[in-house]
């Protein structure tokens, strides 16, 4: 880019390091140069192609600057004259996400590039049912693709639980349990997609989850806790639901279900790993607390006995915690 010729009109402004520098920055020429002219621009507010060409050159050196986004989405607001906010032309929509995509390739968690990405979508997810509903599609796939890579990526969790959400559609919740299954399939302990799935559903819902949808989550959950037991997400996830309906109904006979539920999932934990069930410490706990709820004088005890176990020989390490356990079920 020969900025000398694009902007022979513009005086470029050098960084003002002070002057006696303590620690200056060695900048490469063409940074430095480039940052110059961005300064300058910025000063008399010029929001053209060629400064919006301008930021795209300077965020190839550093797309952390977040000036530079920022003034870059200015330009763009300017050059889409008759649209609402947040409201750009299509066509550079498409290109600036593309940017974005090959930027962020090297800097899969720089914040900037996915605030970016949602500046750009959202009046298209805000008006989801109106046309360009491909770009949220193609959002999510990238997203896909970014989480294939690094399945525990907060920035690009939090982005795709915003294009969900915002969106609000059927058809995207629905696709998107699809996709959180595939993932458990691929990997039960991926706690993130157990966080995607209480997300998912809750918003779909509106709500908390009515009766049939929870007893359609336990069952799920519990196809999965057999492949591995000792895998604590979903046994909050399990256990979250529980208590979420509990506190809605106060239902006793949804309560003995789950309690049957889990004996299940202890016999087939015996059957299978041929180890005592206590061995399994997540699934003792979430039992305890499943008790706990039931509250009757039986079910007391029992939870007493199995917090007494944890306490003194299954879970040492937590030895406090179930002393503290202990004391809260005696009242």
């Amino acid at each position: 880019m020969l900025l000398t010729e694009i902007f022979n009109d513009i005086t470029p402004i050098p960084q003002d390091d002070g002057p006696n520098p303590i620690c200056q920055i060695d900048y490469p020429q063409e940074f430095d140069m480039a940052q110059s002219y961005l300064r300058a621009i910025l000063q008399k507010k010029e929001y053209s192609e060629r400064a919006l060409q301008l930021t795209a050159y300077c965020l190839q050196f550093n797309p952390a600057n977040y000036t530079t986004w920022w003034y870059r989405r200015q330009c763009l607001s300017a050059l889409s004259e008759g649209h609402s906010e947040n409201e750009y032309d299509h066509t550079r929509v498409v290109k600036d996400l593309m940017l974005c995509s090959k930027l962020g390739g090297g800097n899969p968690k720089n914040y900037q590039i996915w605030f970016h990405r949602r500046n750009l979508l959202e009046y298209t997810c805000k008006n989801y049912e109106n046309g360009n509903g491909y770009l949220i599609q193609e959002e999510l796939e990238y997203i896909a693709e970014v989480l294939n890579q690094d399945a525990k990526n907060y920035h690009a969790w939090s982005h795709r639980q915003w294009v969900i959400s915002t969106t609000n559609s059927e058809t995207i919740y629905k696709n998107e349990l699809q996709f959180i299954d595939k993932l458990l399939q691929k990997d039960v302990r991926n706690n993130s997609a157990w966080n995607q799935r209480w997300f998912v559903t809750h918003c779909a819902s509106k709500s908390p989850l009515a009766m049939e949808t929870a007893q359609q989550e336990l069952e799920y959950t519990l196809t999965k806790l057999k492949l591995d037991a000792y895998n604590e997400s979903p046994w909050r996830y399990l256990l979250a639901i529980i208590k979420e309906q509990y506190r809605l109904n106060k239902n006793m006979e949804f309560v003995n279900q789950v309690l049957e539920w889990i004996q299940e999932v202890k016999v087939h934990f015996e059957t299978e790993t041929k180890r005592d069930w206590m061995t399994c410490i997540h699934l003792v706990a979430v039992y305890i607390d499943v008790l706990e709820l039931k509250g009757d004088a039986e079910s007391m005890d029992l939870a007493l006995e199995y917090a007494g176990k944890l306490e003194t020989v299954y879970d040492p390490i937590r030895k406090k915690y179930w002393k503290l356990r202990s004391s809260q079920l005696r009242g």
